[in-house]
This record gives C-alpha cells, structure tokens and sequence, in this order.
C-alpha cells in the first residue's frame, strides 16, 4: 500500500514537470513568433526561422502550437492579454473593476484605460496579422477572427452602457458598437501615438472623452483627468 502511494506520487510529479516543460516550450515558439511576425512580417517569417528562433525541432513548433496561421493567432492573443494564461480579457481583474462601475462616464474611461493599454501592447503584432492575409490566404481567418472578436467586444461595452440606462437618445445600439469598435482598432493608436507622437495619456484622454461624448451624449458628466500634453516632446 506505502508502495502504491510512492508510485501515484511519483507519476504526479513527473506530469507536473512535463506540463511544466511544455508550457515553457509553447511560450518559447510565441515568442519567437511574435518577434519574427513582427521583424519580417509573416510572409518572409517561416517554421524553419520560428525553430531556430525558439531553439526547438520544426516538429516541436507543430506540436507546441501549430501551423503558421495557428502561431500568428497565438501570437496575438497573448500580445493582447499580456501573458499565455488562460484567462480572457474581459475576465481579468482590471476588466472586472471597469464593469463593475456604476457610472457609465467613470466605466467608459476605464474602458479607454484598458484599450490604450492594450493597443500599445498589442499594436505590432495587430499590424502583421493585418497585413497577413496579403502572403497567404490561410490567414484571412485570423483576420477576421481578430475582427469578429474586437466587433464583439465592442457591442458589450455598449450593452454596459444600456444596463446603466445611459447609451445616447436616439442613437442605436448597433451603430454604437461600430463606433467602439472603430475607435478602439489598435492601427488608431499606433497612428495618433507611434506615427504622429501623441503622448500615450493624451490618447487615453481623448479616447475617453470621444467615447462619452458619441455614446453618452454631450450632456453626460464628463470625468476629470490629469491634463496631458497632446504631442510628445523632442
């Protein structure tokens, strides 16, 4: 019986390790992915290089993750969370304290918070999966799954602003979707911040403030922040 309890404990330990050692595989082909899609673009960027890269057998990119089109939206989804774990945005604390907020002015700026956030972080990689599906037809799917997801995400943020009784009068809740979903596009932030050297809090501040006044209206309160200059300085 001690013996038997030896044994299960044993193969515990050596699945824990194998599960360890395979998580630290699969962050390893993601990262060399994310740097090669973002330095070459996907269409020059191949298993062999990704590999290489990681330090891994071309069979063990396959295995860790899968095909070019399955890294490149591996790749982006942890460039937007920030890390692999399996845990999606809308469910990570700093989400869950934005949709927590009574105030639909004060939820809306945490909204703006987040996506700005998430826009820096997330914005090179956005860049390659959008210019993917030039090279090869097999990413057009992550391409729009990435859209799909943002459109989605959009239309629940106008619905926290319909549960607070607070969307525009007048203003249909669809069309209020495509709005969000066009002003948090990360592309807006790399060319309003990377491109034409806004100040990453003076995007937050006018994300802010553009998504109050198109889905609250201008007689909504608007919420103070700390000024922000709106160009960088040289």
């Amino acid at each position: 019986m001690v013996k038997l309890e030896h044994g299960v404990k044993r193969r515990a330990y050596r699945s824990e390790r194998r599960e360890t050692q395979a998580r630290e595989t699969r962050r390893a082909v993601i990262k060399a992915a994310t740097r090669l899609f973002v330095e070459r673009g996907y269409g020059l960027t191949t298993i062999d290089a990704i590999a290489e890269t990681a330090d891994v057998g071309r069979a063990t990119v396959f295995a860790a993750v899968g095909g070019k089109a399955a890294l490149l939206k591996a790749a982006y989804d942890v460039a937007l969370v920030g890390d692999d774990e399996p845990v999606a945005l809308p469910d990570r604390p700093e989400s869950r304290r934005v949709i927590a907020e009574p105030d639909a002015a004060r939820m809306l700026a945490g909204y703006a918070a987040i996506s700005a956030t998430v826009s820096r972080r997330v914005g090179p990689m956005y860049d390659a999966v959008r210019a993917a599906p030039h090279a090869d037809p097999a990413a057009r799917k992550v391409w729009d799954k990435v859209r799909a997801e943002r459109r989605i995400g959009a239309r629940n943020v106008v619905r926290l602003v319909e549960d607070r009784a607070a969307l525009r009068e007048g203003l249909d809740p669809d069309a209020a979707a495509d709005v969000v979903f066009v002003l948090n596009d990360p592309g807006l932030y790399q060319v309003l911040v990377r491109e034409r050297g806004w100040r990453p809090e003076a995007f937050e501040s006018w994300l802010s403030e553009t998504l109050r006044l198109q889905l609250l209206g201008p007689t909504a309160q608007p919420v103070h922040t700390r000024r922000a200059h709106r160009r960088k300085e040289n």
